[in-house]
């Protein structure tokens, strides 16, 4: 296994996206850098496209697994670098233990960890922080410190003298306080980068701060001590199917409002064969020509809702497409787009495809946030009856109306409420349960299958 680290902050908001970026945006202008994402956030990996170059991955145990993780880190880091985003602090999880924290995951692939520390009115008080968090699991190599929001050049030597001193654990440089760094944030997170201006000259600035003070072959030379990682096999990311390409196109939405999918996920099609046609619900007036599958990816539809409604030709297009039987996914914003209508906070309502005579209404708190499980309870586009699958939910709208073909029983793990989702309209499967599809090749197959069927049957006609 190659070169690897992972940066992690003490806490959310301590700025451990930030001089992530900022590191991978600086040595990639020397070095092929692959970037990966803890946990299940799209925003994020989108950054950290734009700043590299080179697409991102997402890292999550509760949806992959270990083998599955361990699998997608060893056949995709294949740079000079990998760096690993974590998530929230070094080890918030989805429990007490920890499970699914960013200290799980360096420990799954053996990566020496950088702590990102908030220093900002902070002196030896920071040694106690790093101390603690070196001794907090012993089985976690914290390898290097990281120093956000520093006052200045004698505050830095203060805090590194202290903590190198007291800890022994290598200070790697600072950031110094500025405001001109801070990315806007919106209610899932960061604004997405599809809709920021000015980000070049802002990670510019970054670049020339991260240059300056903060020791980069160091990094590299603690990414070389990334341990041995055993995949078993080189488990591959796709099953023993393939299709032409040439005859199975799968449209798949691409623009400002949808750009949430899974990097891994869409590879996984791509391995089997077959060809992803990019469009644009936004500004295209029709799916592309010659296409045999249709996915919906989640996004902020809500945010670009009267656009999408003005657009009638794309609507027709796709409900009608739909009537065909043409085989769709569609996750959560998606699904939003195929309802009756998005209807925002204030109570106005935007026409949307109408597939699902329900309406998509917005609210002021998340809806079934965090990690999910679904039992199939009917068959579908993807997936046969009994079959199980876990994914995340990240939506601030709730489905208003009554349709009675679902297929998804969901609930929280290990709770025991439940409720209805994966919404069935001929061969369209919409739900708010977003999945990767490299844990589940199984269910991409089967997806392309149904491609295939409809391919026969619009020849045949």
């Amino acid at each position: 296994m190659g070169k690897g680290v992972m940066i992690a902050g003490t806490h959310s908001g301590s700025g451990k996206t930030t001089v992530g970026l900022g590191l991978l945006g600086a040595l990639s202008k020397k070095y092929t850098v692959t970037p990966f994402k803890v946990g299940p956030d799209y925003i994020d990996t989108a950054y950290h496209k734009f700043v590299c170059g080179r697409v991102s991955y997402n890292l999550d145990v509760f949806m992959l697994g270990e083998e599955r993780l361990k699998a997608l880190y060893g056949l995709k880091s294949d740079g000079d670098i990998a760096l690993v985003e974590g998530v929230m602090g070094l080890f918030d999880g989805l429990d007490t233990q920890g499970f699914g924290s960013s200290a799980h995951v360096a420990k799954i692939l053996n990566l020496p960890v950088i702590l990102v520390i908030d220093a900002s009115g902070m002196a030896r008080s920071a040694s106690a922080m790093v101390g603690g968090f070196r001794d907090f699991d012993r089985e976690v190599n914290i390898a290097g410190v990281i120093l956000n929001k520093v006052g200045g050049q004698k505050h830095y030597e203060l805090l590194k003298q202290s903590i190198e001193r007291d800890t022994g654990v290598p200070v790697f440089g600072f950031i110094p306080g500025d405001p001109e760094l801070c990315l806007p944030e919106r209610h899932l997170g960061l604004v997405p980068v599809y809709e920021m201006e000015g980000l070049k000259k802002k990670f510019h600035r970054l670049y020339s701060y991260i240059e300056r003070y903060i020791d980069l072959d160091g990094i590299l030379r603690t990414a070389e001590k990334a341990g041995s990682l055993d995949i078993k096999g080189q488990v591959p990311a796709f099953a023993d199917f393939c299709v032409n390409n040439e005859a199975v196109k799968i449209a798949v939405a691409m623009d400002e409002a949808f750009n949430f999918y899974y990097q891994s996920g869409l590879e996984v099609f791509r391995d089997m064969g077959a060809k992803l046609v990019p469009f644009s619900p936004l500004h295209d007036i029709a799916l592309p020509d010659g296409i045999s599958g249709l996915y919906l990816g989640g996004g902020f539809p809500e945010m670009f809702a009267g656009q999408l409604s003005r657009n009638l030709p794309m609507l027709e297009s796709i409900k009608n497409s739909i009537e065909s039987g043409l085989p769709t996914y569609a996750e959560c914003g998606g699904f939003m787009y195929l309802s009756r209508c998005i209807r925002d906070q204030e109570g106005k309502g935007y026409p949307m495809a109408g597939v699902y005579d329900i309406e998509a209404v917005m609210t002021r708190r998340l809806q079934h946030f965090g990690y999910v499980e679904a039992e199939v309870t009917s068959e579908n586009v993807l997936a046969e009856k009994g079959f199980k699958l876990r994914g995340h939910e990240f939506h601030h709208s709730e489905m208003v109306g009554f349709f009675e073909n679902t297929c998804y029983l969901v609930g929280k793990p290990g709770k025991p409420e439940k409720w209805r989702c994966g919404y069935r309209f001929k061969n369209c499967l919409a739900t708010y349960v977003h999945i990767d599809f490299f844990a589940y090749p199984n269910l991409a197959e089967n997806f392309l299958r149904k491609c295939l069927e409809f391919l026969k049957r619009s020849e045949f006609k």
